[in-house]
């Protein structure tokens, strides 16, 4: 075998070493009345194989994101810090269900599916909502191997106009939520159980 060629690896997320988070931001009139939030994407699940070629790294991964284990973790700040009492329990579950209904047309059973395939330092990333439309962006992740898993961190903007969502307002459009949301991603794939 080529010192410069591996075998195709194939991994498995591993949800609870993997961490995905929406943050979304208010403008208008009243903006500064409303507040930024950092939404948690519980409950992943997701594939990806990979295969090493001198310098190039090539892969592709899948990952699922359940509609019902988006759940708002909290305010986030100026400084980026999150405050999870920023909103009462009642305000949180108002905003997810209000999520589900203007951003994602879906119920608890919809999920959101992430296609990504990798070339080099750069990766195609395609978001498909349950209903709506899919949305490419292209990312550079970092990628680094931990042992004989996988990770990839990372930050791209998503457009919710393009994904097909209702502009999302607070009461008598005082604000509304900006277009472009932030995706914070930091995922593990290791190898799967024995």
């Amino acid at each position: 075998m080529d010192e410069y060629t591996r075998p195709v690896t194939d991994l498995v997320l591993d949800p609870a070493r993997s961490r995905v988070r929406l943050q979304t931001f208010a403008e208008g009139l009243l903006a500064r009345l409303a507040h930024d939030l950092e939404l948690a994407c519980g409950d992943l699940s997701g594939t990806a194989s990979r295969a090493d070629g001198g310098s190039t790294t090539t892969g592709t991964a899948s990952i699922e994101a359940p509609i019902r284990a988006i759940a708002i973790a909290g305010v986030l700040g100026k400084d980026g810090r999150v405050d999870e009492r920023g909103l009462s329990t009642s305000e949180k579950s108002d905003a997810a269900t209000k999520m589900r209904h203007d951003v994602f047309h879906a119920g608890h059973d919809g999920v959101v599916r992430v296609e990504v395939e990798l070339e080099g330092t750069s990766a195609r990333v395609r978001v498909a909502p349950p209903r709506g439309k899919a949305v490419e962006v292209i990312v550079r992740p970092e990628v680094r191997a931990e042992g004989d898993a996988l990770r990839a961190t990372g930050t791209f903007d998503l457009s919710l106009s393009a994904l097909g969502s209702d502009v999302v307002k607070g009461p008598m459009n005082a604000f509304r939520v900006k277009d472009k949301v932030k995706v914070l991603f930091d995922v593990l794939f290791a190898p799967p159980p024995a």
